[in-house]
């Protein structure tokens, strides 16, 4: 999910709650894939071209060696990046 402030949703839109706490095992290769996900994301928005994953979150599932796309809607009363963001 690329996050543009203010452009689109954030993490708080996507949980609508509290953040999860629990911790979850990194296997093996999974920070490399996310990590070149990453950089291509940056480069894209650095040279202004091709889609960004703006309002869109990408799973990755590493032991299925699959990926799921979902949309994700900016939520306007967002506290972190709605219309009258909370001064947290």
């Amino acid at each position: 999910m690329t996050i543009l402030p203010g452009k689109s949703a954030c993490l708080r839109c996507l949980y609508r709650g509290t953040l999860p706490q629990e911790k979850f095992p990194v296997i093996g290769m999974t920070p490399a894939v996310i990590g070149c996900i990453q950089a291509t994301e940056a480069v894209k928005y650095l040279l202004g071209i091709g889609k960004l994953l703006t309002n869109r979150l990408l799973l990755y599932d590493g032991l299925e060696l699959t990926f799921n796309e979902f949309a994700i809607e900016r939520n306007p009363d967002c506290d972190h990046c709605g219309s009258l963001p909370s001064k947290e």
